[in-house]
Protein backbone atom coordinates (compact mmCIF):
# COMPACT_ATOMS: atom_id res chain seq x y z
CA UNK A 1 0.00 0.00 0.00
CA UNK A 2 1.28 3.61 -0.21
CA UNK A 3 0.73 4.45 2.99
CA UNK A 4 2.30 2.42 5.73
CA UNK A 5 1.24 3.17 9.47
CA UNK A 6 2.86 2.06 12.80
CA UNK A 7 -0.08 0.36 14.59
CA UNK A 8 1.45 1.19 17.90
CA UNK A 9 -1.93 0.15 19.73
CA UNK A 10 -1.65 -3.12 18.71
CA UNK A 11 1.76 -3.66 19.07
CA UNK A 12 1.38 -2.13 22.75
CA UNK A 13 -1.25 -4.80 23.29
CA UNK A 14 0.46 -8.03 22.15
CA UNK A 15 3.81 -6.85 24.14
CA UNK A 16 2.26 -6.53 27.26
CA UNK A 17 -0.10 -9.58 27.37
CA UNK A 18 0.86 -12.87 28.78
CA UNK A 19 1.91 -15.83 26.06
CA UNK A 20 -0.94 -18.40 25.47
CA UNK A 21 -0.53 -21.91 25.69
CA UNK A 22 -1.74 -23.61 22.15
CA UNK A 23 -3.27 -26.89 21.47
CA UNK A 24 -0.58 -29.25 20.32
CA UNK A 25 -1.61 -32.92 19.44
CA UNK A 26 -0.61 -35.92 21.95
CA UNK A 27 2.80 -37.61 21.27
CA UNK A 28 4.89 -39.93 23.36
CA UNK A 29 8.25 -39.89 22.34
CA UNK A 30 11.80 -39.46 23.85
CA UNK A 31 14.17 -37.33 21.24
CA UNK A 32 17.10 -39.61 19.75
CA UNK A 33 20.32 -37.63 19.59
CA UNK A 34 20.76 -35.89 16.28
CA UNK A 35 16.79 -34.70 16.58
CA UNK A 36 17.31 -33.80 20.34
CA UNK A 37 19.49 -31.38 18.99
CA UNK A 38 18.40 -29.75 16.23
CA UNK A 39 14.99 -29.18 18.11
CA UNK A 40 16.44 -27.81 21.22
CA UNK A 41 15.33 -24.69 20.51
CA UNK A 42 12.40 -23.44 22.84
CA UNK A 43 9.09 -23.47 21.27
CA UNK A 44 5.56 -22.88 22.65
CA UNK A 45 3.01 -25.26 20.56
CA UNK A 46 -0.36 -24.69 21.25
CA UNK A 47 -6.75 -25.93 15.77
CA UNK A 48 -39.53 -17.21 -1.85
CA UNK A 49 -38.25 -13.99 -0.02
CA UNK A 50 -38.54 -10.26 -0.47
CA UNK A 51 -35.40 -8.88 -2.27
CA UNK A 52 -36.81 -5.99 -3.33
CA UNK A 53 -33.49 -3.08 -3.92
CA UNK A 54 -31.16 -6.27 -2.69
CA UNK A 55 -28.50 -7.29 -5.13
CA UNK A 56 -25.83 -9.51 -4.13
CA UNK A 57 -21.85 -8.74 -5.37
CA UNK A 58 -21.00 -9.87 -8.67
CA UNK A 59 -19.28 -13.23 -7.91
CA UNK A 60 -16.43 -12.23 -10.87
CA UNK A 61 -13.88 -10.55 -8.49
CA UNK A 62 -16.37 -8.64 -6.19
CA UNK A 63 -15.39 -5.64 -8.51
CA UNK A 64 -11.50 -5.30 -7.46
CA UNK A 65 -8.43 -4.89 -9.39
CA UNK A 66 -5.90 -7.67 -9.41
CA UNK A 67 -3.37 -5.40 -7.19
CA UNK A 68 -6.37 -4.67 -4.91
CA UNK A 69 -6.92 -8.43 -4.10
CA UNK A 70 -3.14 -8.58 -3.85
CA UNK A 71 -3.05 -6.65 -1.25
CA UNK A 72 -5.98 -7.49 0.37
CA UNK A 73 -4.45 -10.89 0.74
CA UNK A 74 -1.59 -9.65 2.28
CA UNK A 75 -3.65 -7.49 4.52
CA UNK A 76 -5.37 -10.96 5.37
CA UNK A 77 -2.29 -13.13 6.12
CA UNK A 78 -0.54 -10.08 7.98
CA UNK A 79 -4.15 -10.18 9.80
CA UNK A 80 -4.10 -13.96 10.70
CA UNK A 81 -0.44 -14.03 11.58
CA UNK A 82 -1.04 -11.27 14.57
CA UNK A 83 -4.29 -13.26 15.60
CA UNK A 84 -2.31 -16.28 16.00
CA UNK A 85 0.28 -14.65 18.24
CA UNK A 86 -1.51 -13.52 21.09
CA UNK A 87 -4.57 -15.01 21.28
CA UNK A 88 -6.00 -18.40 22.89
CA UNK A 89 -7.57 -20.34 20.41
CA UNK A 90 -10.26 -23.01 20.13
CA UNK A 91 -8.28 -25.77 18.35
CA UNK A 92 -10.41 -28.82 18.65
CA UNK A 93 -10.70 -30.08 15.24
CA UNK A 94 -14.48 -30.96 15.55
CA UNK A 95 -15.30 -27.85 16.70
CA UNK A 96 -13.33 -26.03 13.46
CA UNK A 97 -15.08 -28.60 10.82
CA UNK A 98 -18.56 -27.53 12.07
CA UNK A 99 -17.47 -23.89 12.35
CA UNK A 100 -16.11 -24.06 9.00
CA UNK A 101 -18.77 -25.93 7.03
CA UNK A 102 -21.09 -23.67 7.96
CA UNK A 103 -18.88 -20.56 7.48
CA UNK A 104 -18.00 -21.44 3.87
CA UNK A 105 -21.40 -22.48 2.93
CA UNK A 106 -22.80 -18.99 3.80
CA UNK A 107 -19.70 -17.13 2.21
CA UNK A 108 -20.23 -19.16 -1.07
CA UNK A 109 -23.40 -17.62 -1.93
CA UNK A 110 -22.09 -14.16 -2.22
CA UNK A 111 -18.40 -14.21 -2.61
CA UNK A 112 -16.44 -16.55 -5.84
CA UNK A 113 -13.23 -16.66 -2.94
CA UNK A 114 -12.85 -18.80 0.11
CA UNK A 115 -12.49 -17.14 3.50
CA UNK A 116 -8.31 -17.21 3.97
CA UNK A 117 -9.15 -18.40 7.30
CA UNK A 118 -11.34 -19.11 10.41
CA UNK A 119 -10.50 -18.40 13.92
CA UNK A 120 -12.33 -19.64 17.08
CA UNK A 121 -11.33 -17.62 20.01
CA UNK A 122 -11.58 -19.66 23.59
CA UNK A 123 -12.91 -16.19 24.75
CA UNK A 124 -16.42 -16.20 26.87
CA UNK A 125 -17.35 -13.17 25.57
CA UNK A 126 -19.68 -12.38 22.79
CA UNK A 127 -18.01 -11.30 19.75
CA UNK A 128 -17.07 -11.94 16.05
CA UNK A 129 -15.18 -10.50 13.62
CA UNK A 130 -13.85 -9.98 9.63
CA UNK A 131 -10.58 -8.44 8.76
CA UNK A 132 -9.76 -7.47 4.68
CA UNK A 133 -8.63 -10.71 2.77
CA UNK A 134 -11.50 -12.90 4.26
CA UNK A 135 -10.30 -13.78 7.70
CA UNK A 136 -13.28 -14.47 9.75
CA UNK A 137 -13.12 -14.94 13.67
CA UNK A 138 -15.64 -16.35 16.63
CA UNK A 139 -15.82 -16.14 20.12
CA UNK A 140 -16.84 -19.36 22.05
CA UNK A 141 -18.79 -17.28 23.79
CA UNK A 142 -20.68 -16.44 20.95
CA UNK A 143 -21.43 -19.97 20.31
CA UNK A 144 -22.29 -20.61 23.86
CA UNK A 145 -24.96 -17.76 23.63
CA UNK A 146 -26.48 -19.30 20.44
CA UNK A 147 -29.83 -21.15 21.22
CA UNK A 148 -29.74 -22.86 17.73
CA UNK A 149 -27.25 -23.24 14.80
CA UNK A 150 -29.60 -20.54 13.09
CA UNK A 151 -28.66 -17.75 15.24
CA UNK A 152 -24.88 -18.69 15.06
CA UNK A 153 -25.41 -18.80 11.29
CA UNK A 154 -26.73 -14.70 11.54
CA UNK A 155 -23.27 -13.87 13.49
CA UNK A 156 -21.29 -15.20 10.56
CA UNK A 157 -23.70 -14.35 7.73
CA UNK A 158 -23.12 -10.49 9.32
CA UNK A 159 -19.40 -10.85 9.03
CA UNK A 160 -19.84 -12.04 5.51
CA UNK A 161 -21.63 -9.31 4.41
CA UNK A 162 -19.41 -6.78 5.88
CA UNK A 163 -16.80 -8.66 3.31
CA UNK A 164 -19.02 -9.05 0.32
CA UNK A 165 -20.00 -5.19 0.62
CA UNK A 166 -16.76 -3.96 1.36
CA UNK A 167 -17.19 -2.23 3.78
CA UNK A 168 -13.22 -2.30 5.18
CA UNK A 169 -12.34 -0.61 1.75
CA UNK A 170 -12.38 1.98 0.20
CA UNK A 171 -10.37 4.01 -2.42
CA UNK A 172 -9.55 7.40 -0.58
CA UNK A 173 -6.18 7.51 0.78
CA UNK A 174 -7.31 9.06 4.21
CA UNK A 175 -9.83 5.98 4.54
CA UNK A 176 -7.23 3.76 4.11
CA UNK A 177 -5.16 5.29 6.55
CA UNK A 178 -7.84 4.73 9.05
CA UNK A 179 -8.59 1.51 7.70
CA UNK A 180 -5.38 0.27 9.10
CA UNK A 181 -6.12 1.36 12.23
CA UNK A 182 -9.04 -0.32 12.65
CA UNK A 183 -7.58 -3.80 12.35
CA UNK A 184 -4.85 -2.50 14.45
CA UNK A 185 -7.32 -1.69 16.88
CA UNK A 186 -9.39 -4.85 16.28
CA UNK A 187 -6.45 -6.92 16.70
CA UNK A 188 -5.27 -5.52 20.09
CA UNK A 189 -8.90 -5.04 21.67
CA UNK A 190 -9.16 -9.11 20.55
CA UNK A 191 -5.75 -9.95 22.43
CA UNK A 192 -6.38 -7.96 25.38
CA UNK A 193 -9.97 -9.78 25.46
CA UNK A 194 -8.15 -12.96 26.15
CA UNK A 195 -6.69 -11.63 29.12
CA UNK A 196 -9.27 -9.10 30.76
CA UNK A 197 -12.77 -8.33 29.31
CA UNK A 198 -12.32 -4.70 30.79
CA UNK A 199 -9.17 -3.99 28.89
CA UNK A 200 -10.15 -5.33 26.28
CA UNK A 201 -13.01 -2.25 25.92
CA UNK A 202 -10.02 0.68 27.23
CA UNK A 203 -8.44 -0.65 24.17
CA UNK A 204 -11.08 -0.97 22.05
CA UNK A 205 -12.01 2.82 22.81
CA UNK A 206 -8.83 4.17 22.66
CA UNK A 207 -8.34 2.50 18.82
CA UNK A 208 -11.95 4.48 18.71
CA UNK A 209 -11.11 8.02 19.94
CA UNK A 210 -7.59 7.72 17.86
CA UNK A 211 -9.47 7.36 14.52
CA UNK A 212 -12.31 9.66 15.51
CA UNK A 213 -15.80 8.86 12.88
CA UNK A 214 -13.80 5.79 10.78
CA UNK A 215 -12.95 3.77 13.74
CA UNK A 216 -14.09 0.06 15.02
CA UNK A 217 -17.50 1.34 14.59
CA UNK A 218 -19.31 0.62 10.98
CA UNK A 219 -21.58 3.54 10.25
CA UNK A 220 -25.35 2.72 10.40
CA UNK A 221 -25.68 2.39 6.50
CA UNK A 222 -23.64 0.12 6.34
CA UNK A 223 -25.05 -2.28 9.59
CA UNK A 224 -28.18 -2.03 7.86
CA UNK A 225 -26.84 -3.55 4.78
CA UNK A 226 -24.79 -6.28 6.45
CA UNK A 227 -28.35 -7.35 7.98
CA UNK A 228 -30.10 -6.68 5.02
CA UNK A 229 -27.51 -9.36 3.10
CA UNK A 230 -26.69 -11.18 5.96
CA UNK A 231 -30.05 -12.49 5.78
CA UNK A 232 -30.13 -13.25 2.14
CA UNK A 233 -26.94 -15.37 2.68
CA UNK A 234 -28.41 -17.32 5.09
CA UNK A 235 -31.83 -17.93 3.47
CA UNK A 236 -29.66 -18.80 0.62
CA UNK A 237 -27.47 -21.38 2.50
CA UNK A 238 -30.53 -22.82 4.36
CA UNK A 239 -31.00 -20.82 7.57
CA UNK A 240 -33.57 -19.35 9.22
CA UNK A 241 -33.02 -15.33 9.03
CA UNK A 242 -35.51 -15.20 11.85
CA UNK A 243 -32.81 -16.17 13.77
CA UNK A 244 -31.09 -12.37 13.07
CA UNK A 245 -33.52 -10.25 15.18
CA UNK A 246 -33.48 -13.32 17.49
CA UNK A 247 -30.18 -12.92 18.57
CA UNK A 248 -29.81 -9.38 18.23
CA UNK A 249 -32.19 -9.30 21.08
CA UNK A 250 -30.07 -11.54 22.92
CA UNK A 251 -27.03 -8.99 22.73
CA UNK A 252 -29.55 -6.20 23.31
CA UNK A 253 -30.84 -7.43 26.96
CA UNK A 254 -26.90 -8.32 27.41
CA UNK A 255 -26.08 -5.00 26.88
CA UNK A 256 -28.76 -3.53 29.10
CA UNK A 257 -27.71 -5.73 31.51
CA UNK A 258 -24.28 -4.42 31.52
CA UNK A 259 -25.39 -0.92 31.43
CA UNK A 260 -27.29 -1.54 34.44
CA UNK A 261 -24.49 -3.12 36.39
CA UNK A 262 -21.86 -0.47 34.90
CA UNK A 263 -20.37 -2.71 33.46
CA UNK A 264 -18.46 -2.24 29.17
CA UNK A 265 -20.90 -3.56 26.58
CA UNK A 266 -20.54 -7.01 24.43
CA UNK A 267 -17.30 -6.35 22.15
CA UNK A 268 -19.81 -7.49 19.11
CA UNK A 269 -22.36 -4.23 20.35
CA UNK A 270 -19.05 -2.25 20.75
CA UNK A 271 -18.42 -2.66 17.31
CA UNK A 272 -21.51 -3.41 15.58
CA UNK A 273 -23.39 -0.38 17.36
CA UNK A 274 -27.09 -2.15 17.90
CA UNK A 275 -29.59 0.75 18.37
CA UNK A 276 -33.18 -0.27 19.16
CA UNK A 277 -33.97 0.78 15.45
CA UNK A 278 -31.95 -1.25 13.99
CA UNK A 279 -33.55 -4.09 15.91
CA UNK A 280 -37.30 -3.07 15.11
CA UNK A 281 -35.67 -3.11 10.94
CA UNK A 282 -34.11 -6.55 11.23
CA UNK A 283 -37.41 -7.92 12.99
CA UNK A 284 -40.05 -6.67 10.65
CA UNK A 285 -37.42 -8.02 7.25
CA UNK A 286 -37.35 -10.96 8.48
CA UNK A 287 -41.04 -11.56 8.59
CA UNK A 288 -40.91 -11.09 4.89
CA UNK A 289 -38.97 -14.84 4.54
CA UNK A 290 -40.85 -18.14 4.23
CA UNK A 291 -39.72 -20.48 7.81
CA UNK A 292 -37.85 -23.33 7.19
CA UNK A 293 -39.50 -26.85 6.95
CA UNK A 294 -39.81 -28.57 10.36
CA UNK A 295 -36.90 -31.31 8.84
CA UNK A 296 -34.37 -28.72 8.70
CA UNK A 297 -35.07 -27.13 11.84
CA UNK A 298 -34.66 -30.45 13.37
CA UNK A 299 -31.51 -30.83 11.42
CA UNK A 300 -29.63 -27.47 12.57
CA UNK A 301 -30.68 -27.94 15.77
CA UNK A 302 -29.29 -31.90 16.14
CA UNK A 303 -26.15 -30.81 15.03
CA UNK A 304 -26.17 -27.63 17.28
CA UNK A 305 -26.55 -29.39 20.52
CA UNK A 306 -23.46 -31.64 19.40
CA UNK A 307 -21.24 -28.21 19.03
CA UNK A 308 -22.77 -26.37 22.34
CA UNK A 309 -22.38 -29.36 24.82
CA UNK A 310 -18.59 -30.01 22.69
CA UNK A 311 -17.56 -26.20 23.63
CA UNK A 312 -18.99 -26.50 26.86
CA UNK A 313 -16.46 -29.33 27.57
CA UNK A 314 -12.96 -28.72 25.43
CA UNK A 315 -13.15 -24.82 26.96
CA UNK A 316 -13.78 -26.69 30.21
CA UNK A 317 -16.90 -24.56 31.13
CA UNK A 318 -19.14 -26.97 32.36
CA UNK A 319 -19.21 -29.44 35.89
CA UNK A 320 -19.76 -33.09 36.23
CA UNK A 321 -23.23 -32.06 37.55
CA UNK A 322 -24.15 -30.14 34.81
CA UNK A 323 -22.86 -32.58 32.40
CA UNK A 324 -25.27 -35.11 33.93
CA UNK A 325 -27.89 -33.57 34.07
CA UNK A 326 -27.94 -32.49 30.51
CA UNK A 327 -26.95 -35.71 29.84
CA UNK A 328 -30.66 -37.05 30.58
CA UNK A 329 -31.94 -35.49 27.40
CA UNK A 330 -29.52 -34.34 25.47
CA UNK A 331 -27.22 -36.56 23.64
CA UNK A 332 -24.72 -34.06 22.62
CA UNK A 333 -24.27 -33.76 26.39
CA UNK A 334 -23.42 -37.29 26.57
CA UNK A 335 -20.82 -37.21 24.10
CA UNK A 336 -19.48 -34.16 26.28
CA UNK A 337 -20.11 -36.32 29.45
CA UNK A 338 -18.01 -39.45 28.08
CA UNK A 339 -15.16 -37.26 26.57
CA UNK A 340 -15.09 -35.42 30.40
CA UNK A 341 -14.93 -38.97 32.23
CA UNK A 342 -11.72 -40.11 30.01
CA UNK A 343 -9.67 -36.94 30.85
CA UNK A 344 -10.38 -37.94 34.52
CA UNK A 345 -9.15 -41.68 33.75
CA UNK A 346 -12.74 -42.43 35.05
CA UNK A 347 -12.72 -45.07 32.30
CA UNK A 348 -15.25 -47.47 33.74
CA UNK A 349 -18.01 -44.81 33.79
CA UNK A 350 -17.16 -43.67 30.57
CA UNK A 351 -17.79 -46.89 29.13
CA UNK A 352 -21.08 -47.00 30.73
CA UNK A 353 -22.32 -43.90 28.61
CA UNK A 354 -20.74 -45.19 25.53
CA UNK A 355 -23.00 -48.49 25.87
CA UNK A 356 -25.96 -46.21 26.29
CA UNK A 357 -25.52 -44.66 23.46
CA UNK A 358 -24.21 -47.78 21.08
CA UNK A 359 -27.88 -48.82 22.10
CA UNK A 360 -29.59 -46.26 19.87
CA UNK A 361 -31.17 -47.05 16.90
CA UNK A 362 -28.62 -47.16 14.22
CA UNK A 363 -30.77 -44.03 12.58
CA UNK A 364 -30.08 -41.94 15.48
CA UNK A 365 -26.80 -43.31 16.64
CA UNK A 366 -25.30 -42.37 12.88
CA UNK A 367 -26.31 -39.02 13.33
CA UNK A 368 -23.63 -38.79 15.93
CA UNK A 369 -21.06 -39.33 13.77
CA UNK A 370 -18.92 -38.87 13.35
CA UNK A 371 -18.43 -36.95 16.40
CA UNK A 372 -19.38 -40.48 18.45
CA UNK A 373 -16.12 -42.38 16.58
CA UNK A 374 -13.57 -39.29 17.34
CA UNK A 375 -15.11 -39.22 20.91
CA UNK A 376 -14.55 -42.84 21.31
CA UNK A 377 -10.91 -42.89 19.68
CA UNK A 378 -10.55 -40.35 22.19
CA UNK A 379 -11.41 -42.39 25.35
CA UNK A 380 -9.16 -44.85 24.27
CA UNK A 381 -6.47 -42.85 23.03
CA UNK A 382 -6.24 -41.51 27.16
CA UNK A 383 -5.74 -45.17 27.83
CA UNK A 384 -3.10 -45.66 26.11
CA UNK A 385 -4.68 -47.52 22.87
CA UNK A 386 -3.55 -45.98 19.80
CA UNK A 387 -3.46 -48.88 17.62
CA UNK A 388 -7.70 -49.41 18.14
CA UNK A 389 -8.33 -45.84 18.10
CA UNK A 390 -6.40 -45.63 14.77
CA UNK A 391 -8.70 -48.30 13.24
CA UNK A 392 -12.03 -46.61 14.44
CA UNK A 393 -11.23 -43.29 13.18
CA UNK A 394 -9.94 -45.20 9.60
CA UNK A 395 -13.14 -46.85 9.21
CA UNK A 396 -14.70 -43.18 9.59
CA UNK A 397 -12.37 -41.44 7.36
CA UNK A 398 -13.10 -43.95 4.28
CA UNK A 399 -16.70 -43.15 4.81
CA UNK A 400 -15.64 -39.17 4.66
CA UNK A 401 -12.28 -38.53 2.79
CA UNK A 402 -12.60 -35.06 2.64
CA UNK A 403 -13.04 -34.03 6.34
CA UNK A 404 -10.29 -31.96 7.69
CA UNK A 405 -10.95 -33.48 11.03
CA UNK A 406 -10.97 -37.04 10.60
CA UNK A 407 -7.71 -36.30 8.70
CA UNK A 408 -5.74 -34.81 11.84
CA UNK A 409 -7.63 -37.36 14.55
CA UNK A 410 -6.34 -39.72 12.30
CA UNK A 411 -2.92 -38.80 11.83
CA UNK A 412 -2.28 -38.11 15.61
CA UNK A 413 -3.16 -42.00 16.16
CA UNK A 414 -1.25 -43.14 13.55
CA UNK A 415 1.96 -41.39 14.37
CA UNK A 416 1.37 -42.75 18.11
CA UNK A 417 0.80 -46.67 16.94
CA UNK A 418 4.18 -45.93 15.19
CA UNK A 419 2.89 -45.25 11.69
CA UNK A 420 4.42 -41.55 10.81
CA UNK A 421 4.60 -42.06 6.99
CA UNK A 422 0.61 -42.74 7.28
CA UNK A 423 0.06 -40.25 9.17
CA UNK A 424 1.84 -37.85 6.73
CA UNK A 425 0.07 -39.11 3.93
CA UNK A 426 -2.96 -37.75 5.44
CA UNK A 427 -1.69 -34.64 6.24
CA UNK A 428 0.14 -32.78 3.80
CA UNK A 429 -3.21 -32.07 1.75
CA UNK A 430 -4.44 -30.03 4.52
CA UNK A 431 -1.26 -27.42 4.33
CA UNK A 432 -1.64 -27.73 0.27
CA UNK A 433 -5.46 -26.77 1.06
CA UNK A 434 -4.34 -24.10 3.71
CA UNK A 435 -1.08 -22.86 4.39
CA UNK A 436 -2.24 -21.22 7.97
CA UNK A 437 -3.31 -24.49 9.20
CA UNK A 438 -1.16 -24.82 12.15
CA UNK A 439 -2.44 -28.11 14.07
CA UNK A 440 -1.62 -29.55 10.59
CA UNK A 441 1.81 -28.33 10.34
CA UNK A 442 1.88 -29.03 14.19
CA UNK A 443 0.96 -32.71 13.44
CA UNK A 444 3.51 -33.06 10.44
CA UNK A 445 6.30 -31.79 12.85
CA UNK A 446 5.28 -34.64 15.05
CA UNK A 447 4.94 -37.56 12.81
CA UNK A 448 8.34 -36.54 11.05
CA UNK A 449 9.88 -36.80 14.91
CA UNK A 450 8.52 -39.90 15.21
CA UNK A 451 10.11 -41.40 11.79
CA UNK A 452 13.51 -39.80 12.84
CA UNK A 453 13.37 -41.43 15.89
CA UNK A 454 11.95 -45.22 14.86
CA UNK A 455 12.93 -45.63 11.19
CA UNK A 456 16.39 -47.97 11.06
CA UNK A 457 17.46 -45.92 8.00
CA UNK A 458 20.26 -43.24 8.40
CA UNK A 459 19.08 -41.49 5.48
CA UNK A 460 15.58 -41.31 6.07
CA UNK A 461 16.00 -40.32 9.48
CA UNK A 462 18.27 -37.25 9.01
CA UNK A 463 15.42 -36.41 6.09
CA UNK A 464 12.88 -36.71 8.53
CA UNK A 465 14.60 -34.81 10.82
CA UNK A 466 14.94 -31.71 8.43
CA UNK A 467 11.53 -31.87 7.76
CA UNK A 468 10.39 -31.50 11.33
CA UNK A 469 12.13 -28.59 11.54
CA UNK A 470 10.70 -26.98 8.30
CA UNK A 471 7.30 -28.17 9.51
CA UNK A 472 7.87 -26.20 12.57
CA UNK A 473 9.46 -23.17 10.96
CA UNK A 474 5.77 -23.12 8.98
CA UNK A 475 3.90 -23.52 12.59
CA UNK A 476 6.04 -20.79 13.72
CA UNK A 477 5.33 -18.25 10.74
CA UNK A 478 1.34 -18.23 10.84
CA UNK A 479 1.91 -17.37 14.68
CA UNK A 480 4.00 -14.44 13.81
CA UNK A 481 7.27 -16.27 15.56
CA UNK A 482 9.46 -15.09 12.35
CA UNK A 483 12.70 -14.79 14.06
CA UNK A 484 12.14 -18.48 16.00
CA UNK A 485 11.02 -19.59 12.21
CA UNK A 486 14.00 -18.31 10.98
CA UNK A 487 15.71 -20.14 13.64
CA UNK A 488 14.52 -23.78 12.51
CA UNK A 489 15.08 -22.93 9.02
CA UNK A 490 18.72 -22.07 9.90
CA UNK A 491 19.03 -25.61 11.72
CA UNK A 492 17.17 -27.42 8.93
CA UNK A 493 19.63 -25.76 6.19
CA UNK A 494 22.66 -26.80 8.56
CA UNK A 495 21.50 -30.21 7.88
CA UNK A 496 20.47 -30.65 5.14
CA UNK A 497 24.39 -29.25 4.08
CA UNK A 498 25.96 -31.81 5.96
CA UNK A 499 23.41 -33.97 3.91
CA UNK A 500 24.90 -32.79 0.93
CA UNK A 501 28.30 -33.81 1.87
CA UNK A 502 27.70 -36.76 1.47
CA UNK A 503 26.76 -40.04 -0.14
CA UNK A 504 23.03 -38.77 -0.15
CA UNK A 505 23.75 -35.66 -2.24
CA UNK A 506 20.84 -36.45 -4.38
CA UNK A 507 18.24 -36.40 -1.36
CA UNK A 508 19.59 -32.55 -0.34
CA UNK A 509 19.49 -30.97 -3.38
CA UNK A 510 15.27 -30.79 -3.21
CA UNK A 511 15.38 -30.25 0.17
CA UNK A 512 17.98 -27.18 0.31
CA UNK A 513 16.24 -25.74 -2.36
CA UNK A 514 12.47 -26.01 -0.53
CA UNK A 515 14.41 -24.47 2.58
CA UNK A 516 15.75 -21.63 0.46
CA UNK A 517 12.57 -20.48 -0.55
CA UNK A 518 11.14 -20.73 3.06
CA UNK A 519 13.20 -18.41 4.57
CA UNK A 520 12.44 -16.37 2.05
CA UNK A 521 8.73 -15.99 2.34
CA UNK A 522 9.81 -15.84 5.93
CA UNK A 523 11.81 -12.51 5.21
CA UNK A 524 8.69 -11.27 3.27
CA UNK A 525 6.03 -11.73 5.69
CA UNK A 526 8.28 -10.04 8.76
CA UNK A 527 8.96 -7.29 6.68
CA UNK A 528 5.45 -6.93 5.47
CA UNK A 529 4.14 -3.39 6.63
CA UNK A 530 0.56 -2.38 6.12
Amino acid sequence: MAHRLSLSILSAAILTISAMTAVTPKSSHSAGSDLRQALSAPYDSWQSTDTQGLSLPSLRGQGLSFAEQYQNKLLGEWSLRNINKSIKMEHDPWIHETVKDMTWRLNAQARQQAPMGLVIIDNPSINAFAAPGGVIGINTGTILAASSMDELASVVAHEVAHISQRHYESGADERKKALLMQIGGMLAAIAASAVDGDAAAAVMMGSQTATMNSSMAFSRNNEREADRVGMQIMTQAGYDPRAMPRFFATMNQQSQLNQVENRFLPSFVRSHPLSNERLSESQSRAQHYPPLSLAEQQRHQALFDLLYWRVQSTGKHASETVLTTAAKNSAGAKLALMQWYGEQQRFDDANEVLAALNKLPAAQRQGLEPLLSITHSQLLAEQGNWAKAADILANQQRLYPERRDLRLYLAEALTNSNQPLQAQALLKPLTQQQPSDRYAWQSLQLANEKLAKTTITPKLANIATINALRYRSHDQLWSGRYDAALTSLTQAKQLADNLQNTAQAGSARPLLANIKAEIKNVKTAQDFEP
